[in-house]
């Protein structure tokens, strides 16, 4: 009983922030349809969020009923002239239309200006994640990790291919990098693909190749993920962000903003080199350096052994040696109204090609289906973003609207991108496609569309367990 108790507690904890990021999200794409059709003229009939039965509506002075529906999992915009919520033309009763009507009717708009309406959806989607992120970066600032490596995993790739620590990465074949996020970003998508690192150490350039090695890794809910890895870490300098209470760093007197600079009179220059020689001393005393208020503090202190669990729900568990710190953040610079813009847009732009190379992969082949989720992932993922704070909601909330707008870019008929399809061969064969081929389509689109969101499902509930709760409630 307890158990079914928790996983309605947890529901709960997920679907409400899930449904918040999705209504705005949608929102604003729907948004984006109807300013750009008022725009151009065009009546709008409706604005729904969700679709089937309606919750809560009501007319404006235009005649268009806003309106909020049962099923929560998109909306739509519905024009005068269209015979659905797809936009899909009626041509019985475009034929009957008044002159006064076709004037106001968005299928006998040009053809550019209903390219324009249709397009109109994504492009919002793509502005709301770049003034977001321009906000985020004015207002709490952009965290930036230099692409500088601190540490090199003994016998991982990155040592084979010969990477120091201390060097500097410049480059990746070559696209320049400026964060070590970019140099994850590039490892992650490209497992067992030579790659060319430009590199400056010691005040030199050297060109470096690497292969990163094919890793498979569970994360915490145990969904099994395969990536690039080169065995390299970014340098962070051992400074104290947090002293947890009762732990062998609290007792010995350990403060948050403490920098360690050595162990056991051995010079300690980054906080994975602090990890590795506690994780190495089995409980052994340490004698501690730290810097505090410039001037240098030797405390004492032994590390616990912790026993936790490697992967939820797997009962593997490792073993833990552990002081009772957390390191520091890297502080937030704060970017002017200019630069915040720039770096929003690169920032977007970079989440959009990793989006892009990460589908590629799973259409080629290179990589598995298993990390293709759904709603029930998308809101797990809204759930944790909100455990761990606002920012990461936020930051959620840029990367769905990115994807909800690149998504519907795709040329499937039923989708935004598949209406401009339609478009294009409109402006070739200078008339529109018949209404026999464009509902043929359609039937396609929808059959494609609605295959992929069943097949994303059934990732989501067998990945995170849902199929096992659900059959371990009746055996």
């Amino acid at each position: 009983m307890n158990m079914i108790m928790d996983f309605f507690t947890g529901v709960g904890g997920y679907v409400l922030p899930f449904l918040v990021v999705l209504t705005i999200l949608v929102f604003v794409h729907e948004m984006g349809h109807y300013l750009v059709a008022r725009w151009n003229g065009v009546r709008v009939e409706v604005f729904s969020i969700g679709f089937g039965p309606e919750i809560k509506g009501w007319n404006d002075s235009t005649g268009t009923r806003w309106k909020f529906c049962w099923i929560p999992f998109g909306g739509y915009v519905k024009f005068f002239g269209d015979s659905d919520g797809a936009s899909r033309p009626d041509d019985e009763t475009l034929q009957e239309l008044s002159e006064a009507e076709r004037t106001v009717s968005f299928h006998h708009k040009r053809l550019g200006q209903r390219a324009a309406v249709v397009a109109a959806g994504p492009i919002a989607n793509f502005i709301y994640a770049i003034l977001v992120l321009t906000a985020m970066y004015m207002v709490f600032g952009q965290r930036v990790t230099p692409a500088e490596i601190g540490r090199v995993v003994d016998r991982g790739a990155g040592q084979s291919a010969g990477f120091q620590e201390g060097d500097v990465v410049l480059a990746i074949d070559g696209k320049s990098i400026h964060r070590f996020e970019q140099l994850e970003q590039a490892v992650f998508l490209n497992p067992e693909t030579l790659l060319a690192f430009r590199i400056e150490r010691r005040a030199q350039e050297l060109t470096i190749s690497a292969t990163p090695r094919l890793v498979a890794k569970a994360d915490r809910q145990g969904i099994m993920h395969k990536f690039g890895d080169l065995g390299l870490w970014p340098a962070n300098p051992a400074i104290i962000g947090k002293v947890y209470e009762d732990s062998p760093a609290a007792e010995a007197g350990a403060r948050p903003g403490d920098r360690i600079i050595a162990i056991d009179g051995k010079a300690v220059d980054n906080f994975e080199r602090l990890q590795d020689i506690v994780a190495v001393s089995k409980g052994r005393r340490l004698a501690i350096t730290v810097l505090r208020d410039d001037r240098e503090v030797r405390l004492h202190m032994a590390a616990r052994r912790d026993v936790a669990t490697a992967a939820e729900g797997s009962g593997a568990t490792k073993e833990r040696w552990l002081i009772g710190i957390l390191r520091a953040q890297r502080e937030p610079v704060r970017l002017s109204p200019g630069n915040a813009v720039v770096q929003a847009v690169r920032t977007c732009y970079d989440m959009l090609v990793q989006t892009l190379a990460y589908v590629g992969q799973m259409i080629s082949g290179r990589r598995g289906t298993e990390d293709l989720g759904g709603p029930i992932r998308i809101a797990h993922a809204s759930g944790q973003a909100a455990q761990v704070g606002v920012e990461q909601l936020i930051m959620l909330s840029v990367l769905l609207s990115l994807n909800l707008g690149m998504i519907n870019l795709f040329p499937i008929p039923i989708l935004d991108g598949g209406h401009l399809l339609f478009y294009g061969f409109e402006a070739i064969l200078r008339r529109p496609l018949t209404e026999r081929t464009q509902d043929f389509a359609f039937r396609i689109g929808l059959a494609l569309v609605l295959t992929l969101t069943v097949f994303a499902t059934w990732n989501d509930l067998v990945n995170l367990r849902v199929v096992e709760f659900i059959a371990g409630l009746f055996s």
